[in-house]
């Protein structure tokens, strides 16, 4: 299994279970589209939480499959899994530890919420493999960062620090690694039964912000 799925208290958890660096593998897409089509009937939920098993949230897509598999039907359908995050109708917090890139950094930011670690890495470096990202990781760089920032770190293949990210506006907070999923976990027990995505703001201010501690 690529993924491991777990329900407590209304709290989903979706844990990315391929350690130590937890690759994006065909498997992993497989299941995970499975996963989408199913939880997106699941009733009681309050909001789901993705991370990874270990050290690391994911190094992003298997290269050595990816390179085989450049069929546009798969990623058009990795990309329409990824969006109906959007349709479930429940907060999804992405919770990042170690590296983030490419195709995982592309999942992170389809997520409503982005809690980080103070030792992550992220960003989208497929264009040093000559590829560009291709699961939305354009069009959401450029929402949150803006157009300007997004080609310099498409174009350029950049990876960057929980920090920068930070600054740019592609990660909601930066915790010490080991409050990542804690705080992930307290965030999501928070807030609200009924999430208003025009009051994402306010729920980081009122429900974020007090566990974003940095002892």
């Amino acid at each position: 299994m690529a993924i491991r799925w777990t329900i407590e208290e209304g709290i989903g958890r979706l844990m990315m279970d391929q350690p130590p660096s937890n690759t994006m593998t065909m498997q992993f897409f497989n299941e995970f589209r499975h996963w989408i089509d199913i939880v997106l009937y699941e009733t009681g939920l309050k909001a789901i939480i993705i991370h990874g098993n270990g050290r690391h949230f994911s190094s992003g897509a298997d290269l050595n499959e990816l390179l085989f598999n450049l069929d546009r039907q798969i990623m058009v359908e990795n990309y329409r899994s990824f969006t109906m995050l959007e349709q479930l109708g429940i907060p999804v917090i992405s919770s990042i530890r170690g590296v983030c890139l490419g195709s995982a950094f592309e999942l992170a930011l389809f997520s409503n919420f982005r809690i980080c670690a103070d030792d992550a890495v992220l960003g989208l470096p497929e264009a040093t493999f000559n590829l560009m990202p291709g699961i939305g990781g354009i069009q959401r760089t450029a929402a949150l960062a803006g157009k300007s920032k997004a080609l310099e770190i498409i174009l350029r293949g950049l990876t960057f620090s929980a920090s920068d990210a930070l600054a740019m506006g592609l990660v909601d907070a930066v915790v010490p690694k080991r409050n990542a999923l804690p705080v992930a976990l307290n965030f999501a027990r928070a807030l609200p039964e009924k999430m208003m995505k025009g009051h994402r703001d306010i729920y980081l201010k009122k429900f974020l912000n007090p566990l974003n501690v940095s002892e």
